[in-house]
């Protein structure tokens, strides 16, 4: 969940609140609510798959909000910090 809510707040802080908000509905409405329905019963998990879902989506949202951040906000940084020294 770390990941993805700094992946949150550092889009926030850049301007890009578009991101942000794709981010945090991307875990909880599109990753978390499937996988609370497919979890318990495709893989016979029971109880346990309603319990999984919520890692599982931090773990697939981190990653999706990480390398979004560097293919799009780590080459900005890299600019702005070349514009700097020159």
């Amino acid at each position: 969940m770390c990941a993805v809510l700094t992946g949150q707040s550092t889009f926030k802080a850049l301007g890009k609140s578009r991101k942000a908000i794709f981010f945090s509905l991307l875990r909880k409405a599109v990753i978390v609510v499937p996988l609370t329905f497919i979890l318990p019963y495709a893989f016979n998990l029971g109880p346990r798959g309603v319990f999984m879902a919520e890692p599982i989506s931090n773990v697939i949202g981190g990653l999706a909000c990480y390398t979004t951040m560097v293919l799009t906000v780590f080459p900005e940084l890299k600019q702005m910090e070349e514009k700097s020294y020159t």
